[in-house]
């Protein structure tokens, strides 16, 4: 009890940024729908989906060597470690900020639809290389598993983000170049105060070893094919959306991303914390399975519960956007089985990376990506925004299913994916009603009608937890009390 417990409480730590940070979205979202039109915003998703492509080549998969080596180094080498695997980051990061200067006018073409936008051109650049900074300032503090510090980190890289853009769009330009701006300058912020937190690692003497950067690369490389076709699998439907439509449906997409990314982040603080955890555990005990199994109960019937409560009250949240948003709610369901499938097979998928198969991933990435290429083909011609979402949504459990059953060939666990692959059906019905039958009673009564089912499936674990956080609130409140007295 007291190990689940300590492992609950350092899962809030490390996760209770991300909700700051969603919450933070959540409120900023709206404000920037007000102030940028739907086709800026559909550019400036073009502009995140040419960096996250250019960063994951840049990081040359060094940054998984650095996670996977961690703890296989003692604490005083770490430092060595750190910057083996960040120089080639690096220099892959100036080599294409000199290819991006060579080439700004063409890859502004394919962008943003004309020639002549060469500042946000040079911020791409840039913003690769302070990223590739980044990423490695804030492994080393989840490596450290240091959970609030991590969660102060994202809650700097949100409300810088949207600072600067709102600040930007009001004073400058209502464009997508605020979006960028934004962007920019959170990556700027964060990795300055993630390298303050861990500045003794950082700073001091080190020594490069040939042969270790060998290694760390060595074990890179393979993820960065995989990266790529990942990339693809994941923007296919924004390509397809550009190919076949126009900016503002594009914009209109991004904007049920933006409501979904409220999922994202909390995905995003659960596999931070998860990831240092669980090669820790295996490193230390490889035949104990229970924090695996156990996990994965947890983490599906948060995510699951989250994705039903979005998709119950999505018509209420897009009406805080802009008018010419709203219809965004339609396309919003399919595409919270993104960070669902995404998140709970991160746990499912320990096998792989425990046994060092990596290669496996480049499989699973390629299939996923292939089916959700077919998909768009086949249905955003006909119907748009709302297939691009069917698609991804129906790809990712493709993902997710040849992660897990892989996994557990190579590390068996039991993942309990009967209550698993039955809500996942569940959610699917309940998406394919919200996206595509125009009654919003029937919208809103299958959402509550899943949500009861998916609590009735999870029941002991939403029972778990509503004791726990019950227990810390009358904990809180004892300790509040003896302060008073």
């Amino acid at each position: 009890m007291n190990k689940e417990r300590e492992f609950i409480k350092s899962f809030f730590e490390f996760s209770i940024g991300q909700w700051i940070a969603a919450l933070i979205s959540f409120i900023t979202t709206p404000i920037t729908t007000w102030l940028i039109i739907p086709e800026e915003f559909g550019k400036a998703s073009m502009f995140t989906l040419a960096f996250n492509l250019l960063l994951n080549i840049a990081l040359l998969g060094a940054d998984q060597g650095f996670v996977r080596m961690f703890y296989e180094k003692e604490e005083e080498k770490r430092r060595n470690l750190l910057w083996e695997a960040l120089l080639p980051s690096l220099f892959i990061g100036f080599v294409i900020f000199i290819f991006i200067g060579i080439f700004w006018k063409n890859l502004s073409l394919v962008l943003f639809g004309d020639s002549n936008h060469f500042l946000p051109i040079l911020l791409l650049g840039l913003t690769i290389l302070m990223g590739t900074i980044e990423r490695f300032a804030t492994l080393v503090v989840r490596m450290k598993q240091r959970g609030i510090a991590f969660s102060a980190l994202r809650v700097v890289n949100g409300v810088t983000n949207a600072t600067f853009t709102i600040l930007y769009a009001l004073f400058f330009s209502r464009t997508f170049y605020a979006v960028i701006v934004g962007l920019f300058f959170s990556h700027i912020i964060t990795s300055i105060l993630a390298i303050y937190f861990e500045k003794e690692l950082w700073f001091g003497k080190f020594k490069i070893e040939l042969s270790s950067i060998k290694s760390i690369v060595k074990y890179g490389i393979p993820f960065v094919p995989t990266f790529i076709i990942t990339w693809l699998f994941q923007s296919i439907d924004r390509l397809a959306l550009r190919n076949y439509t126009d900016f503002t449906e594009i914009g209109l997409y991004s904007a049920a991303f933006k409501v979904v990314a409220v999922m994202n982040l909390i995905q995003t603080g659960f596999t931070t914390f998860w990831t240092p955890t669980a090669y820790e555990n295996y490193e230390n005990n490889p035949e104990s399975t229970g924090i695996f199994e156990k996990t994965s109960l947890f983490i599906s019937a948060a995510m699951f519960t989250f994705g039903m409560l979005i998709v119950v009250f999505k018509d209420a949240i897009f009406l805080l956007l802009e008018s010419s948003y709203r219809q965004a709610a339609g396309i919003s369901s399919f595409l919270i089985l993104m960070p669902i499938m995404y998140t709970v097979s991160e746990v499912t998928v320990v096998g792989i990376n425990f046994k060092k198969k990596t290669y496996w991933h480049m499989l699973i990435a390629t299939i996923s990506a292939g089916a959700n290429i077919f998909g768009n083909h086949m249905l955003v011609p006909i119907y748009g925004a709302k297939g691009a979402a069917l698609s991804t949504g129906i790809s990712y459990i493709i993902f997710f299913g040849m992660r897990t059953i892989i996994s557990k060939r190579l590390y068996n666990v039991n993942y309990h994916l009967g209550k698993f692959y039955f809500s996942t059906v569940i959610f699917v019905v309940v998406a394919f009603i919200n996206t595509f039958v125009n009654s919003l009673f029937l919208q809103v009564f299958s959402a509550v009608i899943g949500l009861i089912l998916v609590l009735i499936v999870y029941r002991e674990q939403v029972r778990y937890v509503l004791d726990f956080a019950i227990e810390e609130l009358k904990r809180l409140k004892n300790k509040v009390a003896n302060k008073t007295n």
